[in-house]
């Protein structure tokens, strides 16, 4: 009747066309074909998609994991995790498949996943792990009172709050670049956000590389050489993917790179201002756990962070000879 499932925390990559058909996030009523309430279980089968291979998206889902084992103990849970190597078919093709199998719930880390999942899947529960604008996106009425069957975790913060803090640093930048895929619906709000931001200051101007893909990342970031004299990366899960490419390229032209979150320790990059992801991740097992433990999705609000943390990559810091506020370096956490 279903697909065939295939367990396990991580599916080797060689795997993936197959790991694809039991994989994807996570949820809050019964399956098809099932008649008992998902408050009765004494296991629970999730579902999850990662949209590409990162370190700080593999430390997210790690917390997300850990957080929901935690919160439904002594119940069994078993997550599935399938990674799309940040490959907008994989995406596409493993929703569809996705939706036909006996999964529990699924739970998606990347903005275009749990779109295309919440398209293929509506009598199941869908977790949102990090998400930036699920209203935006028409998966939510409302991050209070989500409406549908989709609930999470949300990383939204408002460029204009990272921008003010990357302003303090000397020298200070008059072009500021960004990577983004414009097919992310949340990127495409986040970057007009950030136009709005920039536009604020009057001597400072943004300049814009898009991609289409993973593969496109170090393109892109190469050609804001010369035409940048500081980059932000934003909340995109395929850029995150591909930041040490980014760090490359732009580290070794002496240009500061800046990202909204996650680890500063990659070469090349200057600092992180963001919230924890890991914790975005544990905020996304707590909705999910509700979920499971009867509350429909339509009713838990989506979690989100507390506010944002600097991170400094002393290395980066030295090479390129910026001098960062003690106001900032007092808090920071200096790797």
């Amino acid at each position: 009747m279903y697909p065939p499932r295939l367990h396990g925390r991580r599916a080797p990559l060689a795997a993936v066309a197959v790991v694809l058909l039991g994989a994807l996030v996570a949820g809050c009523s019964s399956a098809p074909g099932t008649t008992t309430p998902l408050a009765d279980r004494d296991t629970y089968h999730v579902g999850l998609l990662q949209i590409a291979p990162a370190t700080l998206l593999d430390q997210t889902v790690k917390a997300f994991e850990d957080r929901l084992s935690a919160q439904l103990a002594p119940k069994k849970v078993t997550v599935d995790v399938v990674n799309a190597q940040g490959d907008q078919s994989l995406i596409a093709s493993s929703a569809r498949d996705l939706a036909g199998t006996d999964d529990d719930a699924f739970a998606v880390i990347g903005t275009p996943a749990v779109i295309a999942l919440a398209k293929q899947v509506t009598d199941r529960p869908v977790i949102a792990i990090a998400m930036g604008d699920p209203v935006g996106a028409g998966l939510a009425a409302s991050l209070e009172a989500p409406g549908r069957n989709v609930t999470g975790s949300v990383d939204y913060v408002d460029p204009a709050l990272l921008l003010d803090q990357i302003m303090t640093v000397q020298p200070t930048p008059t072009r500021l670049g960004t990577v983004y895929d414009p097919a992310n619906q949340n990127m495409v709000v986040w970057t007009e956000a950030l136009k709005k931001a920039v536009a604020a200051h009057p001597n400072l101007e943004l300049v814009e590389s898009t991609i289409s893909g993973s593969a496109d990342v170090a393109t892109a970031a190469r050609g804001l050489v010369g035409r940048a004299d500081a980059v932000l990366v934003g909340p995109d899960a395929t850029v995150f993917a591909g930041l040490p490419a980014v760090g490359a390229a732009l580290g070794g032209a002496r240009v500061p790179v800046y990202v909204s979150g996650g680890d500063a320790s990659v070469d090349g990059v200057l600092a992180t201002i963001g919230p924890d992801y890991p914790a975005v991740g544990a905020l996304a097992a707590d909705a999910a756990a509700q979920v499971l433990k009867g509350t429909p999705a339509a009713q838990v609000p989506f979690g989100r962070p507390a506010g944002v943390e600097f991170g400094i990559n002393r290395t980066t810091m030295e090479s390129l000879g910026v001098t960062i506020p003690p106001s900032i370096l007092a808090t920071a956490t200096v790797q």
